[in-house]
This record gives C-alpha cells, structure tokens and sequence, in this order.
C-alpha cells in the first residue's frame, strides 16, 4: 500500500506526461493518464480522512 504523498506523486508524473491543452486534442492514452491521476489522488484523499 502507498501513502497519499506517493500516490500524489505518481498522480503529477502521470499529468506531466500529457502535453498542455494547446498542443491539439487529446490522444486516448492521454486521457487515460489523466483519468488515472484523478483517480490516484482520489485514493490519496480518502486515505488522508481514514487517517
């Protein structure tokens, strides 16, 4: 299990894999790491009120 400041991390490693929106539109692969990264902070969220 990670903590929430690993998890963040691999959230921001994932959204400066994607170019800045005026590059063009979005590939599917980046939508999926934005998708994931939302995801991962997320979980990092919900671990940081268990605790």
């Amino acid at each position: 299990m990670s903590t929430p400041d690993e998890l963040r991390a691999r959230a921001d490693e994932l959204e400066n894999r994607v170019p800045p929106v005026t590059a063009g539109p979005r590939t599917d692969d980046e939508r999926m790491w934005l998708e994931k990264a939302a995801a991962l902070r997320a979980e990092a969220d919900n671990l940081d009120t268990e605790q």
